[in-house]
């Protein structure tokens, strides 16, 4: 008597999804409205409003697994009444784990772009994700007008 399976093995997928989320958080403002454009190499993802503090942003990326040398490049530039600020977002597969479900965020505040969201901490025997919140770019202000 012989038995036999048909087994098949999943395979896990060669890329991982993540979202980069920007969100307005321009508190004690009397015009918080900010303006965004996010764009890669292959992908502009259009100019954007966000009129109120609270709102965000989310765009999809896709970052192939094991290429942790290989960064997803975004450049974004955000515009408010305190100024203009344009920074650029490298994602690799790695700080796709640290992220999931858009858990890091890049925040328009009154004093300029502040990261909020997940880093490693060596500092113990096993490292472990903490949560960390930095400045990441001061407003540049707007040129005076005469």
């Amino acid at each position: 008597m012989m038995i036999t399976s048909n087994t098949m093995a999943l395979k896990e997928p060669d890329y991982v999804n993540m979202n980069v989320t920007i969100r307005n958080a321009m508190t004690g403002l009397i015009r918080p409205e900010i303006v965004y454009r996010c764009q890669s190499k292959r992908k502009d993802y259009g100019w954007h409003r966000s009129k109120k503090p609270g709102m965000q942003f989310s765009f999809p990326i896709i970052l192939i697994k094991g290429e942790s040398k290989i960064p997803a490049i975004h450049i974004c530039n955000i515009r408010s009444v305190l100024g203009t600020a344009t920074f650029v977002i490298e994602n690799t597969y790695l700080d796709a784990e640290m992220c999931p479900k858009s858990s890091c965020a890049h925040v328009a505040t009154p004093k300029g772009i502040v990261f909020r969201g997940l880093e490693w901490d060596f500092k113990t025997v096993f490292p472990k994700l903490k949560p960390v919140e930095y400045l990441e770019l001061p407003w540049t202000p707007w040129p005076n007008r005469t």
